[in-house]
């Protein structure tokens, strides 16, 4: 019996410390510590699911959310299927920066993209 399975890269993106690589790591490692370091260019996981009985691979990428790297994080979004735009709900600016920034983000650079949005609160 072969066993075939396909590979999907999703992205993590967002203001700094808004809690992206959190949610990485309790999503692929089930784990969660509150004192994280803040993520230089990217850092990738990957997490095999089934899904409708197929087996697939994601490659979730943890993306950095400091604006001097803004310009490397714009090219993860080649190839990816699917953005997660993460932000702290108890700061407005990084929601409204989800809004009027990123998703912008990932029209202009890649439009075919699912996008769905993650709040997050520690």
């Amino acid at each position: 019996m072969s066993f075939h399975q396909t590979m999907h890269k999703v992205i993590l993106i967002g203001e700094s410390s808004v809690g992206k690589s959190s949610i990485l790591n309790r999503y692929t490692k089930d784990t969660f510590s509150d004192l994280t370091v803040s993520t230089i260019t990217e850092v990738f996981t990957e997490k095999n699911v089934e899904v409708k009985g197929n087996q697939m691979k994601l490659q979730i990428w943890d993306t950095a959310g400091e604006e001097r790297y803004r310009s490397i994080v714009k090219s993860y979004f080649n190839n990816c299927v699917a953005a997660i735009i993460v932000y702290d709900i108890t700061n407005r600016d990084t929601f409204d920066k989800a809004k009027n920034f990123w998703y912008k983000e990932i029209i202009k650079f890649n439009p075919n993209v699912s996008k769905y949005n993650k709040n997050n609160y520690f």
